[in-house]
């Protein structure tokens, strides 16, 4: 999945919880997450939620 530049995410595995880097700010997610995998997709929702659009997403159909 390509993301945007300086866009980032950081798993922390103490706390269970994910750093976003989107559009120069900061973010933590405190979770707790189980795992990365399951972190890092909910750090792509949120930057998703704040405009950023997943080049691998389905398009949306109107007439489904």
């Amino acid at each position: 999945m390509r993301y945007e530049t300086g866009m980032a995410f950081f798993f922390d595995v103490f706390s269970k919880s994910v750093m976003v880097s989107f559009r120069g700010k900061e973010f933590t997610l405190p979770g707790p997450y189980p795992d990365q995998r399951t972190a890092f997709r909910a750090a792509e929702q949120f930057c998703i939620e704040r405009g950023w659009i997943d080049p691998h997403a389905k398009p949306v159909s109107r007439f489904d």
